[in-house]
């Protein structure tokens, strides 16, 4: 078995300007009332595919595991709404693993309120004030756990991502660059969140299925 490395993954979090755009600064609109803040370390698990597997290439074929500790941050705050419409969440949150845009990082969001007009993949306007839910989440006392239901691809609105890498001509060692991943519908959260701390689990895969990962975060 191969192992890939993403050493910039274990750098400090930098999240101060993604963190201006995504975080609600309004009224409570949930058991959430104010920003809560909990840093600490994510333990993550990658595995690696591509498909360059059988003689005529086109396979799908495992490739590697990278295993790596990077610094984290999870934020929870008031849910996000929008034009009478409410996130299926008990809070709004956000999770950022990693360098955020650096190789082998990675962040996650409940919920985006979008502000400005656009069009979805196919052609159609979209709404300039939408609430695009993207995890529906539970909590019962201090454990937590859910799934995301949309990554709202369609809409061109992704904001669950991987930073991984692409070859730069595929099944060929001519080297890679780094490529934005969208994380699929149906990855999965488990744990336990409260106000004196955070410790949960996320598992789930990239779209194409060129990885597969689960994050253990204690803060």
């Amino acid at each position: 078995m191969k192992t890939r490395k993403f050493g910039s993954a274990a750098a400090a979090v930098s999240v101060t300007a993604a963190l201006g755009t995504v975080v609600p600064s309004g009224p409570a609109a949930g058991a959430q009332s104010a920003l809560r803040i909990y840093r600490g370390t994510a333990t993550v698990v990658v595995d690696v595919y591509d498909y360059c597997g059988g003689p005529l290439w086109g396979e799908h074929r495992f490739v590697g595991t990278s295993r790596y500790k990077a610094a984290a941050k999870f934020v929870t705050g008031p849910r996000k709404s929008a034009a009478g419409r409410v996130e299926r969440n008990p809070f709004y949150w956000e999770f950022y693993v990693g360098d955020i845009g650096a190789l082998g990082s990675f962040q996650f969001g409940s919920a985006h309120v979008v502000t400005a007009s656009a069009r979805d993949l196919g052609g159609n306007v979209r709404d300039p004030k939408l609430l695009l839910g993207y995890w529906a989440t539970s909590r019962s006392g201090t454990s937590w756990s859910g799934k995301l239901v949309d990554s709202h691809r369609a809409e061109g609105a992704t904001f669950n991502h991987f930073y991984g890498e692409k070859t730069i001509v595929p099944c060929r060692d001519l080297g890679t660059s780094r490529f934005l991943y969208a994380v699929n519908a149906g990855a999965t959260v488990s744990g336990r969140v409260s106000s004196g701390g955070a410790a949960f689990t996320i598992r789930g895969s990239t779209y194409g299925d060129n990885y597969r990962f689960r994050i253990t975060f204690n803060g």
